[in-house]
């Protein structure tokens, strides 16, 4: 067995202990970054629209989550179709800020239920949903990517202001 010297033990050292320690400041960096005006990851959800094509008014329990925390949970009565009352736009109820959310609807008459995560949806600004009830009364949640009103130019202002 070969002797080692105390240069190279001290060299061996250093370098277990940077391997040991490798990518622990990552967290404080990703703070630092984030806190430097970096914008968060996600979509942020502008409206929710509530379509029935059916021939008889439904009652929808709209319920968003952000998290483990629920944000909005209301029901809403929509009239038959060709009625003044058959849509309805909700907007602004619920965090402003881009993130990942769900989005469940219920049909209360007969327990039908739809729902989408902006996980599973492609990472765009602006996320519109549309939650249709066919006039065979199923339920769907369609989305509309077209980039609305929370679209952001570089220096965070309205793309809707000149």
């Amino acid at each position: 067995m070969t002797a080692y010297t105390r240069r190279r033990l001290l060299a061996l050292g250093g370098a277990i202990t940077a391997g040991a320690v490798a990518g622990c400041s990552g967290p404080e960096n990703a703070a630092e970054t984030a806190a430097e005006g970096e914008s968060a990851t996600g979509s942020v959800l502008e409206t929710i629209s509530l379509e029935n094509l059916d021939d008889d008014a439904r009652t929808v329990d709209v319920i968003a989550q952000w998290g483990d925390d629920i944000e909005y949970w209301e029901t809403h009565d929509l009239g038959a179709i060709g009625e003044s009352d058959s849509s309805l736009t909700l907007d602004g109820e619920w965090p402003t800020d881009p993130g990942e959310f769900q989005l469940t609807v219920r049909l209360s008459d007969d327990d039908t239920r739809a729902g989408v995560s902006s996980a599973d949806l492609p990472d765009h600004d602006c996320l519109e949903l549309v939650v249709l009830i066919s006039r065979e009364g199923e339920l769907s949640i369609l989305t509309d990517v077209s980039g609305g009103e929370c679209s952001t130019d570089s220096d965070g202002d309205n793309s809707s202001d000149t």
